[in-house]
């Protein structure tokens, strides 16, 4: 067998690169590390209510990167979630140890894999699903 990055093919190892199961709970960023190459930062999520509590996943942010859109869109989404907790992101007030709630849907490009949708305060309450209309 041929060791890659210390690594057999035989390994036993649990999948965990899913991302956060599809619903909407609470979460905390319990970790934020600058990408690699870089480009931008990965925030670790872990589920703080339901029955995924525990559950981490976690999110690449690629600030940049050589498609503009793909730029925009993690440009966005570092100020969707400064607006969800009610403050700025920068190096005195980092994403690490925020605390949101999360709506989590199933990607649109890859249906195994889940994707933050949307970022709301942390007391955000889902309306429940008699009070949606039909």
């Amino acid at each position: 067998m041929t060791n890659y990055y210390g690594v057999e093919s035989t390994d036993d190892v649990a999948y965990d690169s899913q991302g956060l199961p599809i619903g909407i709970y609470k979460a905390m960023a319990i970790s934020e590390e600058a990408d690699a190459q870089g480009r931008g930062v990965i925030v670790e999520w872990e589920a703080l209510s339901g029955d995924n509590k525990g559950r981490k996943g976690k999110q690449w942010i690629l600030t940049t990167h050589e498609n503009q859109q793909t730029s925009n869109i993690a440009k966005q989404t570092l100020k969707r979630i400064a607006d969800a907790r009610g403050k700025p992101i920068s190096t005195a007030a980092p994403i690490k140890g925020t605390v949101v709630t999360l709506e989590v849907r199933q990607q649109k490009k890859n249906p195994d894999y889940t994707e933050v949708a949307r970022y709301h305060p942390e007391n955000y309450e889902a309306p429940k699903t008699d009070d949606i209309p039909e």
